[in-house]
């Protein structure tokens, strides 16, 4: 009878907790996730009273494609979007979040959907006056030039003084026999053939003199050709990229970057003088009016922000360095993480990636 009772009232509590237990799981998939992002042009933004961007477009598809249901909060920064998911307040974040190790220590990731990179802006008018024209002059007196100039004055000496000594016997007019003197009016006279083709009522006229004379105008049309194209070189690079053409150039120079990113970080170890904005676009802006000397940011986002000011001095130089991968942000452990990766797996097979960089990249990979 006991035992019989024992059997009875645990069917009893079987039966009371079972409706509760069975209510559990079933209402997980119901449930809402939380979405957390930033406003990031072109990665996730508001345009038109609807989320727009890579990251958001391609998280949209995501939750049709898995049948996932969300709302959207819209935080500030990179590290609040993490601080959501590490307190459990969000499940997934959303945007231009670079996997780090750092990061993966607290919070887990999906698969990368975005190949990135740090890379450098500059503008053609960048720096203050006064700086430009010092880079100017470096540029031009450089080691290369010194030298150079110092060889063509050595040729045109030598040219000079065979000048005179075969003219001076024959020609003692206009070559007088001091050599002195005669070798002034012979280095007047190979200074205007190098740089006007001769001087006026003045030549030579003896044989030695005129076989010298033909070589030396020979000459001076190949040396003014290899001057002429090393001056406007040097000009060309002096005007379109400055003296900043890579990270290299960095350390020293006033530097925008966004507040509280990884690349603040970077540039400060790096020695460089970093200014900080709340975004992006303000970044560019401060380097287009002169306020700084380069912006160094994720490429894509650098890229989409210049492009928007349509600007032909704001360029790109150098190539891209510090490479990261963006990727959706996930709570430690979540269960939506291969959910998630099965689906991208697929979009990007049906090639939705694509589409989206050429929407806002305009490039196709």
């Amino acid at each position: 009878m006991r035992l019989l009772s024992l059997l009875l009232s645990a069917g009893f509590l079987a039966g009371f907790t079972s409706p509760a237990a069975a209510q559990a799981p079933a209402a997980d998939p119901a449930a809402k996730v939380r979405v957390v992002t930033r406003n990031l042009e072109p990665f996730s933004f508001e345009k038109d009273g609807r989320r727009v961007g890579y990251a958001a477009e391609l998280w949209d598809q995501l939750a049709r494609e898995t049948g996932m249901e969300y709302d959207i909060q819209v935080v500030g920064t990179a590290q609040e979007i993490i601080d959501a998911l590490k307190n459990k307040t969000a499940d997934v974040g959303v945007g231009a979040i670079s996997v780090t190790a750092k990061r993966e220590e607290i919070i887990d990731f999906s698969q990368p959907f975005y190949e990135s990179g740090l890379q450098v802006l500059v503008s053609g008018s960048s720096g203050s006056f006064a700086d430009n024209i010092f880079s100017l002059i470096s540029n031009l007196f450089n080691l290369e030039l010194i030298g150079a100039f110092l060889l063509l004055m050595v040729t045109m000496l030598i040219i000079s003084h065979l000048v005179w000594r075969y003219e001076h016997k024959v020609n003692g007019d206009q070559w007088p026999e001091d050599y002195k003197a005669g070798l002034w009016e012979s280095f007047w006279w190979t200074i205007s053939t190098l740089l006007v083709g001769g001087a006026d009522n003045k030549g030579p006229v003896g044989v030695g003199g005129r076989i010298v004379a033909v070589v030396w105008m020979l000459l001076s049309i190949v040396l003014v050709s290899l001057l002429t194209a090393s001056f406007t070189t040097t000009l060309t690079i002096n005007t379109l990229k400055g003296d900043i053409n890579g990270p290299g150039d960095l350390p020293g120079r006033k530097v925008a970057t966004v507040k509280g990113s990884t690349t603040e970080s970077w540039l400060t170890t790096r020695g460089a003088k970093v200014v900080s904005f709340a975004t992006p676009a303000e970044s560019v802006i401060a380097l287009k009016k002169g306020d700084v000397n380069a912006v160094v940011y994720d490429a894509p986002v650098l890229q989409y922000e210049s492009g928007k000011l349509n600007d032909v001095k704001l360029q790109m130089v150098g190539t891209v360095f510090e490479r990261q991968n963006y990727a959706f942000a996930l709570q430690q452990d979540s269960p939506l993480r291969e959910r998630l990766n099965q689906a991208l797996l697929k979009l990007s097979e049906q090639g939705v990636g694509n589409e989206l960089r050429k929407k806002y990249f305009g490039e196709d990979q």
